[in-house]
């Protein structure tokens, strides 16, 4: 008898998440934007920007995205990491929409107009170049999933 065990029975030398490289990148992205979110929330608080921590997290803010924003990616960052297409894919929409909102949404709300110094703009500029970064990611794990 063998004791080199049949290729059935060996686990798989390649876990789930190397399989689906475009999933983890968002779900990695999207960990990324919540830190920055944070972040720039305590900016915004540190320079006066924001009256609270909350208002600097609150549909206002120049330096994160809202609370219910950042709720959301969370939760589609879970759906798009999933198998099933039909989890995965609207999820992947969603995100890729929610990429080019940050981005759009500086340009009516005034946050692209706000007085803020160059290190706070540098931030603001990373920040949604980081939603956009993830939106794309986000298309890139739909075209992938339309073609399986």
């Amino acid at each position: 008898m063998s004791s080199i065990p049949s290729p059935s029975l060996t686990p798989s030398a390649t876990p789930v998440s190397a399989a689906r490289p475009f999933a983890r990148a968002v779900v990695v992205t999207i960990g990324i934007l919540l830190v920055m979110d944070v972040t720039g929330a305590l900016i915004s608080l540190s320079a006066g920007l924001s009256p609270t921590f909350l208002d600097a997290l609150g549909p206002q803010a120049r330096l994160s995205a809202p609370i219910p924003m950042m709720i959301a990616q969370v939760i589609l960052a879970f759906a798009v990491s999933r198998r099933r297409r039909a989890f995965a894919a609207p999820a992947a929409v969603l995100l890729m929409i929610a990429g080019i909102l940050a981005f759009v949404s500086g340009f009516f709300d005034g946050g692209y107009a706000a007085d803020l110094t160059a290190a706070q703009r540098v931030f603001q500029v990373a920040l949604v170049a980081g939603h956009l970064v993830m939106g794309v990611l986000a298309g890139f794990r739909l075209v992938k999933l339309l073609r399986r």
